[in-house]
């Protein structure tokens, strides 16, 4: 196996609920070698990894007739393109067809899949994360939550009990459907208490309902006297179903206070729990602006505002907030323009970034053409990254 790869994130991809939550969402799913937890397979995930100076592009793609469901992996390199049902196949096969050089390298490592920043965007926007849990030798994987009103049948669906529904699969006979569906699990239980504790928009005004909820989720991580009340009172007066998630959260909160991590994470959760939809459209990377619906309709116009800003009718930025991506590429492109096009002028300066975007973002940005930006990634291999190029001695 070769050594530790230098991964470039191009697309995180994204989520697919018929994918990632349905019949087939154990095979969307992997485990992390670093902490063991689940993080998905995002359909469209894009990555670049440069191999003896050629770059590989590797994308997640759906399969094709009875396997459709499932996910391959592409990988293309100049004109080789290779798909494969295995990441690490499908770049030691590309890499053998590139080179005529047989050596395996991990598509584990080759998706970013050990890089920490990587893994952060790709459990973005996640619904929830399902579990594994152990009933002897079988693993049951559980992709999804619901619950009913049955205490008796552990809160499992109306209809039957689980274990009568079990038992009429004819299989696994020696297990109970109580067993198989994890309903005697601590972990599912857990799940399920959460699930419980849930409520929509037709319930805000049930004040028992809301306390027991801010209880459950944010009491013991914020100030005492956040007025939460009044949060959700002047929201559903309001006409506007969308909010700033901070902006409207600082209403109830003394002047200039701050909001810790833990403490936002834990007021997105109650959100959530009481039928709030996150519409961002846009990475925490770009922005870390969360924007929130109360329509009953969130998703849709999840899907809506998503659209919108891959048009670039939306921007991540207000316009009375500063822009650092803006001013990153205007500071750039002027550090270009003071520059000759020769070796040491706009090919040095491009070179300190040249690796580290696509020939797109580079030509959008800072109108730069093809030939400045090859030029530039090799000034990066030979002399550094922004460093003044090797003066050849001079033999007498």
């Amino acid at each position: 196996m070769a050594s530790t790869l230098h991964v470039t994130l191009i697309k995180p991809g994204t989520i697919v609920l018929e994918l990632h939550y349905g019949p087939y969402s154990f095979y969307w799913w992997i485990i992390s070698n670093e902490n063991e937890t689940l993080f998905p397979i995002r359909l469209g995930q894009q990555t670049k990894v440069c191999l003896n100076e050629v770059d590989f592009i590797l994308t997640i793609q759906t399969d094709s007739g009875n396997n459709k469901l499932m996910p391959i992996y592409c990988c293309q390199s100049g004109l080789h393109v290779v798909t494969e049902p295995s990441s690490t196949k499908a770049i030691s096969t590309a890499y053998k067809n590139h080179f005529n050089t047989l050596t395996r390298y991990s598509g584990y490592q080759a998706m970013g899949w050990n890089d920490k920043n990587i893994l952060e965007t790709l459990k973005q926007d996640i619904q929830h994360i399902p579990v594994t849990v152990n009933v002897k030798n079988c693993i049951i994987f559980i992709y999804g939550i619901g619950t009913s009103s049955r205490e008796k049948w552990r809160y499992a669906g109306s209809g039957a009990t689980p274990d009568e529904v079990w038992e009429k699969t004819g299989q696994l006979k020696k297990f109970t459907g109580t067993q198989l569906y994890g309903l005697d699990n601590p972990i599912t239980k857990n799940l399920i208490q959460q699930h419980r504790t849930q409520c929509t928009l037709n319930d805000w005004n049930d004040e028992y309902i809301l306390k027991r909820l801010f209880d459950y989720h944010v009491k013991r991580r914020t100030l005492a006297n956040a007025n939460w009340k009044y949060f959700f009172t002047s929201w559903v007066k309001t006409e506007n179903p969308i909010i700033e998630v901070e902006p409207a959260l600082h209403a109830i909160y003394p002047k200039g206070y701050e909001f810790s991590e833990r403490e936002l994470s834990a007021w997105q959760t109650m959100l959530k729990a009481v039928g709030v939809t996150n519409i961002t459209p846009w990475l925490s990377e770009e922005s870390k602006c969360q924007l929130w619906t109360k329509s009953p309709n969130g998703e849709a116009d999840k899907v809506a505002f998503a659209a919108l800003y891959k048009s670039g009718f939306l921007t991540s930025i207000p316009k009375n907030m500063p822009n650092a991506t803006h001013t990153f590429w205007m500071c750039f492109e002027r550090a270009l323009a003071n520059n000759k096009k020769t070796p040491d002028g706009k090919r040095r300066i491009l070179s300190i970034i040249s690796n580290e975007f696509t020939y797109g973002e580079l030509k959008q940005n800072l109108n730069v053409g093809s030939h400045t930006i090859v030029e530039s990634r090799k000034h990066a291999r030979i002399n550094g990254y922004g460093s003044p190029s090797l003066v050849k001695p001079i033999i007498c």
